[in-house]
């Protein structure tokens, strides 16, 4: 039986590690001049946490708001499915819309994992989306929606 000539031996396929600064920078392009429309327009930010942190309202948020504020957890379908409908009457502005916002969730998707999304107070109510990259980091999204 004659020898395979080394091109034709496949070497095993690794799937790259995502680093958590690429996905940061992924997330960055996904939202630059994306604003989450409400009463008023917000942009996205970054945000990140400390290793080891439970993806817990608890554990995110007990350092950064008063306890007593409402939390309210919802799907990222729930969350996204207003900016990913399209309808009859968009023109291009709003098709374009709807792309950048399918480009956003594509990068979550691909991206992070056990994402969760929260709704943190009432009225002027900050909005996460948050997930673990790869290597275990806690990163996502915040931006925020004015509701009277």
């Amino acid at each position: 039986m004659p020898n395979p000539s080394p091109e034709k031996i496949s070497q095993p396929e690794h799937a790259a590690i995502v680093t958590t600064a690429a996905i940061i920078d992924q997330l960055k392009q996904a939202t630059t001049d994306l604003l989450w429309s409400s009463e008023s327009d917000y942009p996205f930010e970054i945000v990140t946490w400390e290793p080891g942190i439970e993806l817990t309202p608890t554990d995110l948020f007990s350092n950064i708001y008063d306890t007593d504020l409402a939390i309210k957890s919802i799907t990222l379908t729930d969350l996204l499915e207003p900016v990913l409908t399209i309808e009859d009457w968009y023109e291009q502005a709003e098709l374009a819309l709807v792309d950048q916002y399918t480009n956003l969730l594509d990068s979550i998707n691909t991206n992070l994992s056990e994402v969760q999304v929260f709704r943190v107070g009432e009225v002027e109510i900050d909005i996460y989306i948050i997930g673990k990259t790869p290597t275990g980091d806690i990163i996502g999204l915040k931006t925020r929606s004015i509701e009277t």
